[in-house]
């Protein structure tokens, strides 16, 4: 609810005056105490006094006409008598403590102080037991739920896997009292790990989980993972080309036999596609024509596709046409992959895990995403120009001020000077 703001135990109403209507009032904010410290009383309290501040900006609106009549007489719009005035309704724990000695007991027993030093009085007593309900854990399905994402396998996939390590690192604990020293342990935990790429990717879904939270649950506190500042990223050799020597290895276990890691592994050998892009190809994406045969990486049932850049024709040559044309002979409609795997099951990664433990043992520790530099690097070799490269990829030419048209007979010419016989 807007115009609501915790301070200390109890909520306070506060709204800004329309600029023309500040010098009339005298003041540029209004601030009134709604004496409660009960979120739905304060909701409430709330609406009702903004309707009174609405009723008095519409009254000033027509008596400024005569403000400045008026100015040299000392008259003053009275602001004060559309304030509300509220009895006090708080939920008073520290007396219902101090005069019921059972129900002080069974606090003290309630709270985990088995890690707390020197805790004070003041800290248990004023602690809002209502935050033992609002653990991490159980709010992540009403965060996610609120964000509208649990169709999105990938993104909810990422969310849920950033909430677990959370709770691994740091435990399940209220999400307000969380603070700056969690967030520092869960930096440190991939700071040390060589990971912090994987770190910061986690830190952005956690940033955003607190502040939904912490916003919809108004809860008066920083985000811990607000400006978490990180160390510089080294370069990896995951992100380095194959090798000449690597690019045979590859292609011969591709070869080999027809197992899904070969598949995938020889699709990717001459597109340069990603695993996500693969996977999600249909049988209505791929055309194996006779003379210029090729793949549409696009929307569809399976996936969206929102980057337009990204959105692309890719001929098929080599490798990768000899694996898609396998594939294809046993495929009618829809998934292209529906012969070895659910696309649900696909979506777990599990499987690009496997590809990428493979093609580690046949390179330098090199992943996936070598291909799309490895093909790069191959189009370079033969002078292929800058704008075909980027349409081949799903990369902008950012030194472009159109984007021209490549057709596809001419990126089918630079494909086939690249093949690796």
């Amino acid at each position: 609810m807007k115009y609501i703001y915790k301070h200390g135990n109890q909520y306070w109403y506060q709204r800004a005056v329309p600029s023309k209507l500040s010098n009339l009032l005298g003041r540029k904010t209004l601030k009134i105490s709604l004496k409660t410290n009960k979120v739905p009383i304060a909701i409430k309290r709330a609406k009702l006094q903004a309707l009174e501040h609405k009723k008095m900006f519409k009254i000033a609106e027509n008596y400024s006409n005569k403000y400045f009549k008026n100015f040299f007489n000392n008259n003053k719009f009275d602001s004060q008598k559309y304030a509300l005035s509220f009895i006090d309704d708080f939920d008073d724990l520290v007396n219902n403590l101090f005069f019921s000695k059972k129900d002080l007991i069974n606090l003290l027993k309630n709270k985990n102080l088995d890690n707390e030093k020197n805790i004070s009085i003041e800290r248990i007593l004023l602690d809002n037991s209502s935050t033992e309900v609002m653990s991490l854990s159980a709010l992540v399905d009403e965060y996610l739920h609120d964000m509208n994402i649990l169709n999105d396998k990938k993104k909810l996939y990422s969310i849920k896997k950033s909430l677990s390590l959370m709770i691994e690192i740091c435990g399940d604990k209220p999400v307000d009292s969380y603070n700056t020293n969690d967030a520092n342990t869960f930096k440190n935990h991939f700071i040390k790990l060589d990971r912090i790429s994987t770190g910061k990717r986690n830190q952005s879904n956690l940033q955003n989980f607190f502040s939904v939270i912490f916003q919809k649950h108004f809860v008066d506190k920083k985000n811990p993972f607000l400006g978490l500042k990180w160390p510089n990223i080294k370069t990896k050799s995951s992100y380095q080309n194959f090798s000449d020597t690597e690019l045979i290895r590859i292609k011969d276990f591709c070869l080999k036999n027809n197992s899904f890691i070969c598949c995938l592994s020889g699709i990717m050998f001459d597109t340069g596609c990603s695993y996500s892009e693969i996977i999600g190809l249909e049988s209505e994406d791929v055309d194996l024509n006779k003379y210029n045969p090729y793949i549409i990486i696009r929307s569809n049932s399976i996936r969206q596709i929102k980057n337009i850049y990204k959105r692309r024709i890719i001929p098929l040559v080599g490798v990768s046409l000899n694996k898609i044309e396998k594939i294809y002979k046993f495929t009618d409609r829809g998934s292209l992959f529906k012969n070895y795997f659910n696309i649900i099951e696909l979506y777990k990664f599990q499987y690009e895990k496997k590809l990428n433990d493979e093609l580690k043992k046949l390179s330098s520790g090199k992943t996936s995403i070598s291909f799309k530099y490895s093909l790069i690097e191959r189009l370079k070799s033969v002078n292929c120009p800058e704008s075909v490269i980027c349409d081949l990829i799903g990369m902008a030419n950012r030194e472009s001020f159109y984007r021209s048209e490549v057709t596809l007979d001419i990126k089918s010419s630079w494909m086939d000077q690249i093949k690796i016989l």
